[in-house]
């Protein structure tokens, strides 16, 4: 598996090249429809780390770009994020849930068809099991001492800024709908991790320019009320997700019912 700096997030050339080979392995030549498919796994590969340390109340490294290590797929996406100077991920990376594939390849999807796009649809739900509220991280710093509360989302937001920025000039997608996907990927990591008021408390320690999460009850599960659309059903012979916002509300509602059920 090829493997590049974090910094790389930071440099336009690369994130184009990394879009243009999404493009073509997703047969697309979108640049939006691109841009938005990788940012939605990029996205979620640098968030899961994080809100994991947060429910498990492990120690992480702030995740600014210099302390990170990024684990490409062969179609130019992020498939995983791993922290350097952390014992968080001393187990290896946890495998990524937000993994979007095209019907089109010899994979896995839904039971009603749709991509395995994993915002807003994750596989466990809301139980007993959950995270306390007052779950908190131990900062490493650059030495391995504990560093303030507010490290994290502080270094989480100027990395996300940073990236959200380029890949806003690289693309010409707008930086709302870039923040939007992160909302999501907050949100539906901490639903996984049984914990979904983590999720609201990192949003809003990150800062204004994340749409709050929302959640959904239906079947007795808890489901992300997504603020973002990843566009893969702009690719070709791909459909939206079951959670898609871009649904009919009614139509979305009993999908997520069916879901449920089957899950």
């Amino acid at each position: 598996m090829r493997t590049a700096r974090g910094e790389m997030l930071a440099d336009e050339s690369w994130l184009a090249a990394r879009i243009a080979e999404l493009n073509a392995s997703w047969r697309t030549d979108s640049m939006r429809v691109g841009a938005t498919l990788w940012w939605c796994m990029t996205a979620s590969a640098l968030v899961e780390p994080v809100v994991r340390a947060l429910a498990r109340e492990t120690p992480i490294t702030a995740p600014a770009l210099d302390r990170l290590e990024l684990w490409l797929r062969p179609d130019g996406t992020v498939e995983k994020v791993r922290f350097l100077d952390t014992d968080a991920d001393a187990a290896g990376p946890a495998e990524l849930r937000h993994v979007v594939e095209p019907r089109t390849r010899s994979t896995r999807a839904d039971s009603d068809g749709t991509p395995r796009v994993r915002i807003g649809a994750p596989e466990s739900g809301v139980g007993a099991a959950a995270a306390p509220s007052g779950a908190r991280t131990v900062i490493g710093g650059p030495g391995g001492e504990p560093a303030g509360p507010g490290e994290i989302p502080v270094a989480l937001r100027a990395t996300l800024s940073t990236v959200i920025d380029r890949i806003s000039a690289v693309s010409g997608v707008r930086g709302p709908a870039l923040w939007a996907v992160v909302t999501d990927v907050v949100a539906s990591w901490a639903v996984d991790a049984r914990a979904p008021e983590i999720g609201q408390r990192l949003a809003a320690e990150i800062g204004s320019a994340l749409p709050a999460p929302r959640f959904v009850e239906v079947g007795g599960r808890t489901f992300v009320k997504r603020a973002s659309c990843c566009l893969v059903y702009e690719a070709p012979n791909c459909e939206k997700c079951v959670s898609c916002p871009k649904r009919p509300p009614t139509e979305r509602a009993a999908l997520l019912a069916d879901y449920a059920r089957r899950a």
